[in-house]
């Protein structure tokens, strides 16, 4: 009897209850971060909500929705405490979802400051991670949006969903930042963002009181690391073949050219991509096998029978040709400035572990711009919409 009293006290001291809670109103609840790098220090920016402002129950004040605090430091630690000399409450980083850093930071290296995130136990892994392009971290995070009062919120979910309905744009999260900085094979790409207008009229109330906002962001490109470094950027194309290669395309658009400025739309509906790898004559080959359904979703040339197969298998064809030279495109620019975000290198460290080894240590530099690259595309096209030909005039 006793035996099993002291194992009930045992159990009632491991449900002490939520020991370490902490009240919402002791809490700065941070929904997007921005690194720069200004005169040696480093310059932390946190978006958090003003609840009041966002609250369905309350009517809306004079106050923006969210509210930036800034901290300096020479390390991210000492910046982020900084910042409590002017926020009235602690940060919470549990529901971050947006990580921005900044062009001039990202080519300085991103490693050192990143590897405070690896060890913060409040973080999740499935924020996303981009780079302001051109502008300065905290511009982004200053910006009114429409639609989403918050702008993290609203810049997350444009990205995600630009991810899954157009193709030159890569949704990397905090788990995928670590994985490719901490394996070799494959090197890191990020999607870059910047502000298409007048910054500083986006920071006011005024920008989203339009039909067409003055200053808002838009996704643009995918900015190539080599190690922890920025060294280039992705042209659209490029960023396109990029997504098809690494086989995080789910939709996307292509045009085939019909006429005198005139283009079929087909609508890519799924990617499959997949990478083999060979060793010939001391060289890495690498086959890159893709298979793509579609749709045609316009016919502006009248002349463009969709009811004859073979009209279908030549607009098969011209598809193939478009999705190789983008991809063709990508492994060019990636061998041109000798960084391997394809993730050829870690497939031959799978498939040929003895070759690798001998090759690891300058893969980026030497063998990776001799690499042999082959395409096989399919290329099915399932549906012509609601009609075949159009019985426009």
């Amino acid at each position: 009897m006793r035996y099993k009293l002291s194992i009930i006290i045992l159990c009632l001291l491991m449900l002490t209850g939520c020991w370490s809670r902490r009240e919402l109103n002791e809490l700065l609840i941070v929904l997007g971060v921005g690194i720069d790098w200004e005169d040696g220090e480093y310059l932390i920016s946190f978006q958090v909500v003003n609840p009041s402002e966002i609250s369905a129950q309350k009517k809306r004040g004079d106050r923006p929705p969210s509210t930036l605090f800034q901290g300096r430091g020479k390390t991210m630690f000492e910046a982020a405490r900084s910042l409590t000399a002017e926020a009235p409450r602690k940060v919470y980083m549990g529901h971050l979802q947006l990580y921005v850093i900044s062009e001039t930071l990202a080519r300085r290296g991103i490693k050192d400051f990143m590897d405070n995130s690896f060890r913060d136990n409040e973080l999740r892994m499935d924020f996303n991670i981009v780079i302001a392009r051109g502008t300065k971290a905290e511009n982004i995070l200053k910006l009114y949006t429409p639609l989403e009062k918050l702008s993290s919120q609203s810049m997350q979910q444009s990205l995600q969903t630009s991810q899954k309905n157009w193709a030159p744009t890569a949704a990397i999260t905090l788990d995928e930042v670590l994985n490719k900085l901490s394996n070799p094979g494959f090197e890191l790409a990020l999607t870059g963002i910047k502000i298409i207008g007048d910054p500083q009229v986006g920071e006011s109330k005024q920008n989203v009181e339009s039909f067409l906002p003055p200053s808002r962001f838009r996704y643009t490109g995918i900015a190539a690391f080599k190690g922890d470094q920025l060294v280039g950027w992705l042209n659209q194309q490029e960023s396109k073949g990029y997504t098809d290669i690494t086989d995080n395309l789910d939709s996307t658009s292509i045009e085939v050219a019909c006429g005198e400025n005139k283009y079929m739309g087909i609508e890519v509906t799924s990617s499959d991509a997949k990478l083999k790898t060979n060793v010939q004559n001391g060289l890495p080959e690498v086959n890159v096998q893709v298979r793509v359904e579609a749709n045609i979703v316009d016919r502006p040339c009248s002349d463009v029978d969709l009811t004859d197969p073979a009209t279908i298998r030549h607009l098969e064809q011209e598809t193939r040709k478009i999705v190789q030279s983008n991809m063709e495109a990508t492994v060019a620019r990636a061998k041109q400035i000798k960084s391997d975000i394809i993730g050829f290198g870690n497939q031959i460290g799978k498939e040929h572990p003895d070759y690798w080894e001998q090759v690891k240590d300058d893969w980026n530099d030497v063998t990776f711009p001799r690499t042999k690259v082959q395409y096989e595309i399919q290329i099915f096209i399932r549906k012509t919409g609601t009609t075949g030909n159009s019985t426009m005039k």
